[in-house]
């Protein structure tokens, strides 16, 4: 009973908690893309009279990803934190001199829990940004196509202030935000500790 309340807790609640914040993720993303797709796919013609509800729409989705960063803020730092501890106690447990094989399972629990979290939250979080990045780089295209054809220049304005709008990245209590180069970094302080960990007499 309390291997399977520790396997319950430490692995399967971890990775559902993970998956679920990835769906959820990966729901406001796609929102985007449908986003950016409608923007690349608008008829030439209707472009002046659109920008307006190009913005409010756009204004809309931003207020709802901001929304997803507050909500989503402290169990990330709660699920990050978790995953690091969860690779210092598999190194921990590796240098051991004596392992007996229900630590060694452990430890690899552990590790795979810690690998899994931090790449796929990494991985999926990334894509809101990136999509953001992507919708500025349409907007910039749209204002270079159609400058000419925009009366007196109110609705070039308008898609203007939106194309400078900030990057949202979520991020975990406004301490790390997740890029894919979070990725590089994370890692590499997990071995960087390792290392140093090994080296202790």
């Amino acid at each position: 009973m309390a291997e399977y309340m520790h396997y319950t807790i430490y692995l399967q609640y971890p990775c559902l908690f993970v998956v679920s914040i990835s769906n959820l993720v990966y729901r406001y993303g796609l929102i985007l893309v449908q986003f950016n797709s409608d923007v690349i796919n608008m008829d030439f013609v209707a472009i002046p009279t659109k920008c307006r509800e190009i913005v409010e729409v756009y204004n809309g989705i931003e207020k709802k990803v901001r929304l997803l960063k507050d909500s989503l803020s402290t169990s990330l730092f709660i699920m990050l934190a978790n995953s690091f501890f969860n690779f210092y106690t598999c190194l921990s447990t590796a240098f051991l001199r004596t392992n007996p094989p229900h630590y060694v399972l452990e430890a690899v629990c552990n590790a795979f829990t810690g690998i899994f979290t931090i790449t796929t939250l990494t991985i999926f979080l990334s894509r809101i940004p990136e999509t953001m990045m992507t919708i500025k780089t349409t907007l910039g295209s749209l204002i270079e196509e159609y400058q000419c054809c925009l009366n007196g220049g109110k609705e070039i304005y308008l898609l203007e202030r939106m194309e400078k709008k900030d990057i949202i990245y979520l991020s975990a209590c406004n301490i790390i935000d997740f890029k894919k180069t979070f990725l590089l970094s994370a890692f590499g302080t997990v071995f960087t500790y390792g290392l140093i960990i090994v080296n202790i007499k």
